[in-house]
């Protein structure tokens, strides 16, 4: 009996249509009505102990060259198909019933079987795979509907929109806290949150480019919808173990009028340069670059926004989003795309590398609108920064840049929580 095979009589036990285990993470049960999850989490190295017991040499050879395989297994009379798909400390492995084999005796009639119960197998006692039947077994009373596919997050982020925080913050050994204006406080009636607890709901909904860095421990950041808006994540790990920050963001972008930022800004709209947005974390920089796209977008201006990753989604029409690794595999591959295109406006992330600042530059040289974020409260420093990061004599492109800048935006967040807005000029 291989190891693997727990998890194959699991994926019988439930009447689930295959699973996916992914190192470091829970593993994932697929119905027809969709994805549930265990509390199990597989760590790498045992996964690729069981795929290197049963993956036919050849098979073995692409995983060995980080080439994804797949190949067909057997178990207890039923046909499964194995799809691995390698990556530097995190495998992802797929598991889906195929036909029968071939029929073995018959063997002496089973009790018959109440209606309405999927066919069981029984796990392993020993093993350390023992799915919640309560939660996964599919006679069971339907899980809660979650938007993102953890309830956990859901009614975390649930409960921080509807008293207006901004962020919740998860640490291992910590109850969730929750930030609202300059402060930040436990969630009443939450207890602490462990490392598995953490790792298993965050990872559920992080894309495995995040989680295969997380377990690296590198930092990662992505964004993911949870049905008020889109929720940024940044993923880190510290003594105590992973954490995670959660920033809360709107479902879509507000109207620039309400912002009231004055006609000033409306007239830049229409016109070519560089408009930079400084400010400091959460002041409200990521709100207000939406709404400046977003009146692009009814002004009928044709808008392509750089970003890493997509924070609030757009719905004009001549808007396009590009994520960064999914769309464009740089923010200087982006840009020249856009350029291409005939872009009136470009829009980016904050810039952080020396390729992507000198993207910037090539942006505001061919003519375009060009916007831009800057961690600081001086937006013009912030944009020396930014320039500072070019190799060589940054003397030609910061003259052509303030040559081009039409003006600064400077959102600021009160204690109360509300914000104001201080436009520069030139």
């Amino acid at each position: 009996m291989s190891k693997l095979d727990v998890y194959l009589r699991s994926v019988e036990r439930f009447g689930a249509s295959g699973a996916v285990l992914m190192s470091g993470q829970a593993v994932t049960l697929r119905f027809p009505t969709g994805d549930r999850h265990a509390t199990q989490v597989t760590p790498h190295d045992q996964l690729v102990i069981m795929v290197r017991e049963i993956a036919p040499p050849a098979a073995l050879d692409a995983i060995d060259k980080q080439r994804s395989a797949k190949f067909d297994i057997e178990s207890q009379g039923t046909r499964y198909s194995i799809t691995v798909q390698p990556r530097p400390g995190a495998w992802q492995v797929e598991i889906a019933p195929g036909q029968a084999a071939a029929p073995a005796p018959a063997p002496p009639a089973a009790p018959a079987r109440p209606a309405g119960r999927a066919p069981s197998a029984p796990v392993d006692a020993g093993s350390d795979m023992a799915i919640e039947r309560g939660q996964y077994d599919v006679s069971a009373e339907a899980a809660p509907p979650t938007t993102s596919g953890s309830g956990f997050l859901d009614q975390l982020t649930q409960h921080g929109r509807s008293v207006r925080a901004t962020d919740i913050y998860l640490v291992t050994g910590s109850p969730p806290l929750v930030r609202m204006g300059a402060d930040v406080n436990p969630i009443a009636d939450r207890g602490t949150v462990d490392a598995e607890q953490l790792s298993r709901e965050v990872g559920i909904v992080a894309p495995p480019a995040a989680r295969a860095a997380w377990i690296d421990g590198a930092p990662a950041t992505f964004a993911y919808g949870d049905g008020g808006g889109r929720v940024r994540v940044t993923l880190t790990r510290d003594r105590r173990g992973p954490s995670a920050a959660l920033r809360l963001l709107h479902g879509e972008a507000p109207a620039l009028e309400r912002l009231n930022l004055g006609a000033e800004v409306t007239r830049w709209l229409g016109e070519s340069g560089l408009v930079v947005i400084g400010g400091a974390s959460n002041s409200g920089k990521t709100t207000l670059l939406a709404a400046i796209v977003r009146a692009l977008g009814e002004r009928k201006r044709q808008v392509i926004s750089i970003e890493d990753p997509i924070e609030i989604v757009q719905s004009g029409p001549s808007i396009s989003q590009r994520e960064v690794g999914e769309h464009v595999p740089s923010i200087a591959a982006g840009v020249f795309a856009a350029m291409r295109e005939g872009a009136d406006a470009i829009v980016l992330g904050e810039v952080t590398t020396a390729e992507s600042a000198q993207a910037l530059v090539d942006a505001v040289a061919g003519g375009h609108l060009v916007l831009t974020t800057v961690t600081g409260n001086d937006a013009r420093l912030g944009l020396s920064r930014v320039l500072a990061r070019i190799p060589g004599e940054r003397g030609p492109a910061e003259k052509l840049c303030v040559g081009a800048l039409l003006g600064t935006i400077t959102p600021a967040v009160a204690r109360s929580g509300g914000r104001t807005y201080e436009v520069g000029p030139p």
